[in-house]
């Protein structure tokens, strides 16, 4: 019982600093499942060098999460939580010890599925990320990474501060990207590029990362990540 009680609460430790580091890293601008992913990787040292584990070092603010992951990874994850468990719960064959350590389990289960997975959890960890990532100033991007390609070349949104020329040819600086959708109110992809441009309109363009900074420059205005 003992041994089913530490695993149990290590996989609810675990899953929880994954997912608070997970949130903070896509509030900065990394996608959803690369950050997860890359939090998974960092506190179990797994160490993916994938071109996305780039995006992960280029503000110091995700270098911090970072040492702070593989830090905790590092200590003996594993071996703590299963020291302190024998110590907190007293593992025994008792009929008392049994009852304890049953009810520390459904506890943790509890605590993952109504709590760890719950709306106002996602509120609770999308506010405190924010106010950490506007206290370094953080809290705003020139336009969001959305997959990492070949060498430089990435596919970003951007949202227009004022509308480019119909012709991409025409953006100079930003002439090398190419626009390959737009993403609606509601959240929804329309492939293709459209017809003309508007303010306030978000874009999804494929490009070297210098164009996708002179475009933003030019035509963007920055992305405020608050929502979750």
């Amino acid at each position: 019982m003992g041994a089913a009680l530490s695993i149990v609460v290590l996989f609810t430790v675990t899953s929880t600093i994954v997912r608070v580091a997970g949130v903070v890293l896509e509030h900065s601008g990394i996608p959803r499942h690369i950050a997860r992913l890359q939090a998974i990787s960092a506190l179990m040292g797994t160490g993916f060098t994938t071109s996305e584990s780039e995006l992960i070092l280029q503000t110091p603010e995700r270098r911090k999460i970072l040492i702070v992951l593989m830090f905790t990874g590092g200590i003996g994850f594993g071996s703590l939580i299963a020291t302190v468990v024998v110590g907190a719960f007293g593992v025994s064959g008792t009929t008392t010890g049994l009852l304890s350590q049953g009810a520390a389990v459904a506890i943790a289960l509890l605590y993952l599925r109504y709590v760890l997975l719950s709306a106002w959890a996602d509120r609770l960890i999308c506010k405190v990320a924010s106010g950490w990532l506007a206290k370094h100033q953080t809290g705003k991007m020139d336009y969001l990474v959305l997959f990492r390609l070949t060498g430089d070349v990435t596919v970003g949104e951007h949202v227009l501060a004022k509308a480019p020329g119909a012709n991409p040819k025409a953006w100079v600086a930003g002439a090398a990207l190419i626009p390959i959708g737009t993403r609606n109110i509601d959240g929804h992809i329309d492939h293709g590029k459209p017809d003309r441009f508007e303010a306030g309109q978000v874009v999804i363009l494929s490009g070297p990362e210098r164009a996708h900074s002179a475009f933003a420059a030019a035509f963007g205005q920055p992305i405020i990540r608050k929502g979750h």
